[in-house]
């Protein structure tokens, strides 16, 4: 009996000790399989960061060509990839800090606007219904150089500062063009108004009334990034007379994410001022103390907030000039945001101004303007007003009287914009007055292609006007009545319906 228990016992033994070597390659087989597998899911990834860093890589090195609108505006509702665009632009470092306490990663689609236009501070207008004047974005819009907007709707005095604040999304050598349209159906009806050609010398009366359809523009937009620091922006443009000019030819030299100060050397607008007070074709009352474009240098800064330059260049006569602007837009709170303008420019001479070097020829006349806006949410719209003025800096015989005198003038201006049966629509008053131009050869809103000004200033002007957008909000169209009354008891009435279409 013993001598069975015994054999029992060892028999036992036998088979557990056989069942625990077999089990021991099992176990180690097992966490050798494991560790295959992470080692197979660490190298996919791996495999997957190269590529997504190769892709990263081609994008910004890689020389390519595309349209502006399609890189910078977004009119799809919906995208293919799950993740938000402007998500997947990020850096490592921000897409970090987009992380919630619980480790999830935030959904910026859902989260509430950073102040009432823009998700990271400053303004932009890209998501609002578009409010323009002559094709170009007005109202608070124009305060800012962070618009996602179509490039034929870049405000020209911040044109530089807004291309350059787009520069991101494109890669370091890549071509990107655009285009805009002007088409202008008008009539008119009042007085007929003495004019003057661009010598100052009398000319034939303008007609009392009259309609027509006119291609007020047709321009063509290139642009280059040419490296990391250097960005060139050159478009054309032509009419429906065949007058074809450069409007633009510059290089701007810098880069944002490196710093916030870049130089810009060329033909360009100088960034000085912004005028309010017209409607979608009507300018503002004040334009005749405006500038346009001149070949300069100058040196600007660019934050979320705040626009800054200060550009030098020459006069008609071959003398210096220089000219200084401050642009500055924020939402202050939820509803509320604030845009302001002052600018200087030593001489008007030489900086595209037409009027006032006819009426002081060979004088020193520069011009200083203040001006500011504050846009609120009401209702599902938004409800602006924009208030200005400007004045000349030296004195002349503005009113013909044989006195020199400071000239001026200052403008109101209303407008409400929402979404109105699915599309974007918005309305705008304005109304500004002119004090000593009694004399000062001033732009007739009605014909356009004119070889001439009106012999007497415009003193009061009341503009009303709409616009709704069609076509993916590439195409906006704007009726608008304006009255003009002059210092020589003239009147005249002019109805625009406009058409700005964006490529």
């Amino acid at each position: 009996m013993a001598y069975i228990f015994r054999s029992f016992a060892m028999y036992f033994l036998y088979i557990l000790s056989f069942e625990c070597l077999s089990a021991q390659p099992k176990k180690e087989s097992s966490v050798k399989d494991t560790a295959i597998q992470l080692q197979q899911q660490i190298q996919s990834l791996q495999n997957e960061i190269k590529e997504l860093e190769y892709s990263e890589f081609q994008e910004n090195n890689n020389s390519s060509f595309s349209t502006y609108s399609s890189v910078v505006t977004d009119n799809s509702e919906t995208s293919e990839n799950p993740l938000d665009k402007n998500l997947i632009k990020q850096d490592r470092i921000e897409i970090m800090q987009n992380v919630d306490a619980d480790n999830q990663i935030v959904d910026l689609k859902n989260e509430p606007l950073g102040g009432i236009f823009d998700t990271k501070g400053g303004i932009n207008v890209g998501n609002m219904p578009a409010i323009t004047n002559r094709g170009q974005v007005a109202f608070l819009g124009a305060y800012s150089g962070n618009n996602e907007i179509p490039i034929g709707q870049i405000s020209s005095t911040l044109f530089a500062t807004t291309v350059l604040g787009q520069r991101d999304k494109f890669s370091d050598y890549e071509i990107f063009l655009g285009g805009f349209i002007g088409i202008d159906a008008q009539t008119w009806f009042g007085d007929n108004l003495k004019r003057v050609d661009f010598n100052s010398n009398p000319t034939t009366s303008f007609s009392k009334n009259g309609q027509n359809i006119y291609l007020t523009s047709a321009t063509l937009y290139f642009l280059a990034n040419a490296g990391e620091y250097l960005t060139a922006s050159y478009d054309v443009s032509a009419n429906e007379n065949g007058d074809f000019s450069i409007n633009n030819a510059f290089a701007i030299f810098g880069n944002l994410t490196v710093s916030p100060f870049f130089v810009t050397a060329g033909r360009s607008p100088l960034t000085v001022a912004n005028f309010g007070g017209g409607g979608t074709y009507v300018g503002s009352v004040a334009d005749y103390l405006g500038v346009g474009r001149a070949t300069n240098v100058s040196l600007n800064y660019k934050s979320d907030t705040t626009n800054i330059s200060v550009a030098a260049f020459g006069t008609n006569d071959q003398t210096a000039n220089f000219s200084a602007g401050f642009f500055y837009g924020d939402s202050w709170t939820k509803d509320l945001s604030v845009g302001f303008n002052t600018g200087y420019v030593y001489n008007l001479n030489g900086a595209e101004n037409l009027s006032i070097p006819m009426i002081a020829p060979g004088k020193t006349i520069g011009a200083y303007n203040i001006d500011t806006n504050v846009a609120y949410n009401i209702g599902t719209g938004v409800l602006q007003v924009n208030v200005g003025w400007v004045t000349t800096t030296g004195a002349a015989d503005f009113n013909g009287t044989g006195n020199d005198v400071f000239t001026g003038a200052w403008y109101i201006g209303g407008n409400y914009s929402l979404n109105l049966a699915e599309r974007d629509t918005n309305f705008t008053v304005g109304y500004g007055q002119t004090y000593n131009a009694a004399a000062v050869p001033m732009s007739i809103p009605a014909s356009p292609f004119q070889d001439g000004l009106s012999a007497s200033g415009i003193k009061n002007q009341l503009v009303f006007s709409a616009q709704r957008a069609y076509f993916d909000n590439n195409v906006l169209f704007g009726p608008e009545w304006a009255y003009q009354k002059f210092y020589g008891g003239s009147s005249m009435n002019t109805i625009t319906l406009d058409i700005s279409i964006y490529l």
